[in-house]
């Protein structure tokens, strides 16, 4: 499905159920992120990053794709140097320092996240990130539908979908620092179990602790978070993953 993002409306259709962002990420980047956005403040020419195309694809995941208008794009990159300092900072810290008039409601940070992952990736994109890509962004998406099931959904588990494009660039920004020192080659199953089976006893105690007038759709409530679950499992391959999704869940997700 494609959609236009508008700047001034904020119009984008939210498709994936996800949790509201609560803490910021607490990575810290090796970089002087600060000196780094001062400086392409200082010596920034936009005209250099405008685009000529009459839109520009910001962002796709499972056949569902933002657009925006040639206009709006070149808009956002005259007014965000931000999004072009050579050491970026993550999506919250970036948004909490930056965010303007066009990205001040709850719908425009979703965009200013689309907005941020997109010109992210463009640190690296003649690297091929793409299923590391996807890998994290079907765990971060399981991750948060779970919260949104066990919470009953809501609008705040709408919002977070946009936004999960921004969490997901900066790990593989982080990715793309480190991969070539990555060192943890012992075996991880044992972490991954115990995060799993900590996973598991939260839907169990929120269901249990929870008033069903119909067992039967506990029931099927518990093995579909279940199967989420062993989904996400199984999308952890190494201990990046790992890490990465206890950040985000403990970050994001975490219900009690």
């Amino acid at each position: 499905m494609k959609n236009f993002l508008k700047i001034g409306f904020f119009s984008c259709v939210l498709l994936v159920s996800c949790g509201q962002s609560k803490i910021e990420n607490p990575v810290a980047n090796p970089f002087n992120s600060e000196k780094s956005e001062e400086q392409a403040t200082d010596s920034f020419n936009p005209e250099k990053y405008y685009t000529t195309k009459e839109s520009v694809l910001l962002a796709s995941f499972e056949g569902d794709t933002v657009n925006v208008l040639k206009d709006d794009f070149n808009d956002v990159v005259r007014n965000h140097p931000e999004f072009f300092v050579e050491f970026p900072n993550d999506p919250e810290t970036t948004y909490s320092k930056n965010s303007d008039e066009q990205f001040t409601s709850e719908a425009g940070q979703d965009n200013y996240y689309i907005y941020y992952a997109y010109f992210l990736r463009q640190l690296y994109k003649d690297e091929n990130f793409e299923e590391q890509r996807n890998r994290l962004m079907y765990i971060y998406c399981r991750l948060n539908k779970m919260s949104s099931l066990l919470e009953g959904g809501g609008t705040g588990f709408a919002h977070l979908y946009a936004r999960i494009h921004g969490y997901t660039e900066y790990s593989i920004y982080l990715y793309y620092l480190t991969k070539n020192d990555f060192s943890v080659k012992y075996d991880i199953t044992k972490q991954k179990d115990l995060f799993k089976q900590t996973l598991q006893q939260v839907v169990i105690d929120r269901l249990d602790n929870e008033y069903f007038d119909d067992e039967k759709r506990k029931s099927d409530l518990k093995e579909e978070i279940f199967e989420l679950i062993d989904k996400i499992y199984s999308d952890i391959t190494d201990s990046f993953y790992l890490a990465q999704a206890q950040q985000f869940y403990y970050s994001n997700c975490a219900t009690w």
